[in-house]
């Protein structure tokens, strides 16, 4: 990918960078200004957090040594539900323990520091090539969802989804050939809200309407298997 190419691509994303060292933060905080605008910076975890739940950026950049919540604990969160947000994880840590959590992290990757700006630069190609894979997701029958458009593209008609709809849709996505409990959908796509059974099936059978039923299969009294063709 060529300078250009990059820097369009990366002002097309979002960038929450967490840094508890002032001097460190203000540094790339200037640095990272000239390829996106719509960058988030703050100091330690629990901002970071808040800042993530309002406007929920593509790509996260933090420090592992982090005040309080530290940086592990942060991305584990995070992770545990949007497996599509690239972390970019900072530290001075080369050790099995750290390299072991970092695998179940999914980490796009982790620096040393201090950082080389190229490096970090290379960091965020990576990001970006693995966020425009994840972009389309082929559903057989001709059918093919754009996370970008939030639609499901049928025979080039664009079929717009509802926000939980696709909510619903990408966590099947996510984990597609599982069986999936109506009791993990509530923990999950609709955050341990009291939601009925009936208001989950309503929302499968939307998605069932724009996408048909051969993909996705009712387990009786259980929940729902989710296979793309």
């Amino acid at each position: 990918m060529n300078h250009k190419d990059f820097a369009k691509k990366m002002g097309e994303h979002s960038l929450l960078y967490i840094e508890d060292e002032q001097h460190v933060r203000d540094h790339f905080n200037e640095f990272l200004s000239r390829y996106t605008k719509k960058l988030y910076v703050c100091k330690n975890a629990e901002e970071g957090l808040e800042i993530y739940q309002k406007f929920m950026p593509s790509i996260l950049l933090l420090d592992i040594n982090l005040p309080g919540m530290n940086g592990i604990e942060l991305a584990t969160m995070i992770r545990k539900n949007d497996k599509k947000i690239r972390i970019i994880m900072l530290t001075a840590y080369t050790d099995k323990e750290f390299m072991l959590q970092a695998v179940e992290l999914e980490l796009t990757r982790y620096l040393v520091k201090p950082v080389k700006s190229e490096d970090l630069l290379l960091a965020f190609e990576k990001s970006i090539l693995e966020l425009n894979v994840n972009n389309i997701v082929n559903l057989g029958n001709g059918n093919i969802y754009s996370k970008k458009l939030v639609s499901i593209i049928s025979n080039k008609e664009t079929i717009p989804l509802r926000k939980k709809e696709a909510e619903l849709l990408e966590y099947l996505i996510e984990h597609d050939g599982e069986v999936i409990t109506y009791e993990r959908l509530e923990t999950t796509v609709w955050n341990d809200e009291v939601v009925s059974r009936e208001a989950i099936r309503s929302q499968i059978k939307n998605i069932r309407q724009k996408i048909g039923k051969d993909c996705l299969e009712n387990i009786a009294g259980v929940g729902y298997l989710f296979k793309v063709n």
